[in-house]
């Protein structure tokens, strides 16, 4: 007998889910980046995961988990901060069909139809027509070579619409075409290789991909206005990112939801999109904007930057990693672990005479680990009493010793993610393969890359100070993108291989930032001594110089000659020394405290990290106390 459905169970059947569309930007200025914050409470996504949604070219989509109403509100939301938004039903995604293929094409003065293979007309563009269209590869080479410069330059690249279309046109090019004044359904698909260019009359070409280059600007041409698109496969959006090793129609599946994603954002008002110029106040780094204004089909000066130096390697070994963690959590660990391999060597029937000294030795190790975690809940709770009780300190006017500071992460070295090449001030990327055997299936980690403790700089409106990140406890939430196959956005050239993943996670440049570490003076630079042989040691590879010491003439530098040469090369390193001043030899940095028990916290913000450790000193006390008094009982049992 079939189960009565209840009226709350069809509702929820019924409601329409969607997802929210945003324009994505080459470049995040400083007022956009003050509104992430403010558009991670209206969405309920982190602030690393909207910065990986908005930026780049094209539509992005924020999968919110809410019904269609709740998503309007939230669209409107995010336009009252400032950031375009639109809705589109899930639906509309998923079961619009690929549009009617056209195989020819008529061109006249005043119009141009799309034909089918029957020669019956499909689509009519003319000068009363609005028309948006959607160009690819369906290769993927033209998509390929994209991704390869984004991440060579390790941003988005924007290119010319002409030079795109260039590229896009010698390989497998293919178009759909969507008359703006009709319904999603007034449209065609135009597939380069079975399609006939003939109805181009006079202006057709001996090549295919001229052709279609004509046929792309004529339809420019004719129309009222058009729209056009090339971020098929470089636009993070669900269900529409294409796995080109698939075939083609894997490829055209995924190309039709594209479509409906960028119809979509047409009528949200979302295209045509021109991205603000960020003013000198207000924009990122220099080497970026000058892309933003290429963009918006504007020439900028280029402002100059200094350019970053390479990250050094900072990768440590695992056990060094381990050794940096706090001790009480090692000495725990290690006890945990050997309370469990004490009742094992118990029940050995070949030690089986020393079975009461592993008991013992369990009981002990378990009444000492519960012992560790009470004694760490109060180590916990005076954490919690150092984040609360000092003030946060401006950079400007920090004083030496532990300092709370809070800021934006600026880089120091010139450090990229190593899968999306996205600029950080840390990351760390793994690497899987998927791999069966026999009736199991998992994914293996191949391999696991970090940046390791590279410094950078923390940044408020009163300066910037050094942070050495060795051997801090990362507390700040990271952003984390899963790429698998060919959805790798700017490392599709390299794995189209469905059964590879990567998850990387990252601390992105000007993610805002709690410190609580201790401030010292640290010389850089080299030493003098060091200074001093270098210029001896070119001194003894120069004879014309050596010459200059040699006052008898005889052709040998004795000791009084090499003192006279010696006492020259210290003077010179000492009027060096005085010209870089003492701010070129001694900088401030905040690093990890050389008292052990002392914090060194890197954390989002002073809110959520004073709740974090409540939270832990809370769990270490009571499982302290419970872990404690098993142990007690545990031993009094023992002895009796």
């Amino acid at each position: 007998m079939p189960q009565p459905i209840h009226p709350s169970d069809l509702q929820k059947k019924e409601t329409p889910k969607g997802f929210v569309l945003v324009n994505r930007r080459l470049v995040l200025s400083e007022t956009l980046l003050e509104s992430l914050t403010e558009a991670a409470a209206i969405t309920g996504l982190s602030v690393g995961e909207l910065r990986i949604r908005v930026k780049g070219p094209g539509i992005g989509a924020l999968n919110i988990n809410r019904p269609l109403p709740k998503l309007e509100e939230c669209a409107a939301a995010l336009k009252a901060i400032g950031i375009n938004a639109g809705v589109v039903e899930k639906d509309f995604i998923k079961n619009g069909p690929l549009p009617q293929p056209a195989r020819h094409l008529d061109l006249s003065a005043d119009s141009l139809a799309f034909l089918d293979a029957d020669k019956n007309p499909l689509l009519t563009l003319s000068q009363k027509s609005r028309v948006l269209i959607i160009l690819t590869d369906l290769s993927g080479q033209a998509v390929r070579q994209i991704m390869t410069a984004m991440a060579y330059t390790g941003g988005p690249v924007h290119k010319e619409f002409d030079e795109t279309l260039k590229k896009i046109s010698i390989t497998k090019p293919a178009a759909i075409f969507y008359d703006l004044n009709g319904t999603p359904e007034n449209s065609v698909y135009v597939d380069s290789d079975t399609f006939s260019y003939l109805g181009l009359n006079e202006k057709l070409t001996p090549s295919k991909g001229s052709n279609f280059r004509v046929m792309i600007h004529e339809a420019m041409a004719l129309a009222s206005s058009s729209i056009t698109d090339e971020n098929f496969g470089i636009a993070l959006l669900p269900g529409a990112s294409p796995e080109w090793s698939k075939g083609k129609p894997s490829v055209e599946k995924e190309l039709c939801r594209y479509g409906r994603y960028v119809l979509a954002a047409v009528k949200n008002n979302l295209l045509p999109f021109t991205p603000e110029i960020p003013s000198s106040e207000t924009s990122t780094p220099a080497d970026d904007s000058s892309d933003d204004a290429a963009y918006a089909g504007i020439v900028s000066p280029t402002k100059g930057t200094p350019d970053l130096p390479a990250p050094p390697d900072m990768s440590e070994s695992r056990l060094t990693e381990l050794l940096q963690s706090s001790l009480p959590e090692i000495i725990l660990i290690l006890l945990v672990l050997a309370s469990p391999f004490s009742l094992f060597m118990a029940g050995v029937n070949a030690i089986g005479r020393h079975a009461d000294f592993w008991k013992a030795s369990a009981g002990f190790a378990v009444t000492i680990a519960g012992f560790l975690m009470f004694c760490y809940a109060f180590v916990l709770f005076y954490y919690r009493r150092m984040v609360e009780n000092p003030p946060t300190s401006k950079i400007r006017s920090l004083s030496m010793g532990m300092v709370e500071l809070s800021g934006k992460a600026q880089r120091c070295y010139d450090l990229k993610s190593s899968a999306t090449k996205t600029r950080c001030v840390y990351y760390r990327c793994r690497y899987y393969r998927y791999e069966k055997s026999g009736d199991t299936s998992r994914w293996v980690k191949t391999r696991d890359v970090s940046s390791g403790g590279i410094p950078f700089y923390l940044e408020d409106d009163t300066g910037r100070v050094l942070i050495h990140p060795k051997g801090a406890v990362m507390q700040a939430p990271m952003t984390v993108q899963s790429f698998q196959g060919s959805y790798i956005p700017t490392l599709a050239f390299q794995m189209n291989d469905p059964n590879k993943k990567v998850v990387e996670e990252l601390i992105p440049e000007k993610a805002r930032l709690y410190v609580l570490g201790s401030a010292r003076i640290q010389k850089q630079g080299r030493k003098l001594l060091e200074i001093i042989v270098d210029k001896l040691r070119t001194l003894k590879q120069s004879p014309t110089m050596l010459s200059k010491y040699d006052v008898n003439g005889d052709g040998k530098i004795d000791g009084d000659e090499w003192e006279s040469a010696r006492d020259d090369a210290e003077r010179m390193a000492y009027a060096e020394a005085l010209a870089r001043g003492p701010e070129a030899s001694e900088i401030v940095v905040v690093g990890k405290p050389r008292i052990g028990l002392l914090p060194f916290i890197i954390a989002d913000s002073e809110q959520k990290l004073t709740a974090k450790l409540l939270w832990l000193t809370l769990l270490y006390l009571a499982g302290g106390a419970i872990t404690m008094g098993f142990g007690i009982n545990f031993l009094i049992n023992f002895f009796k």
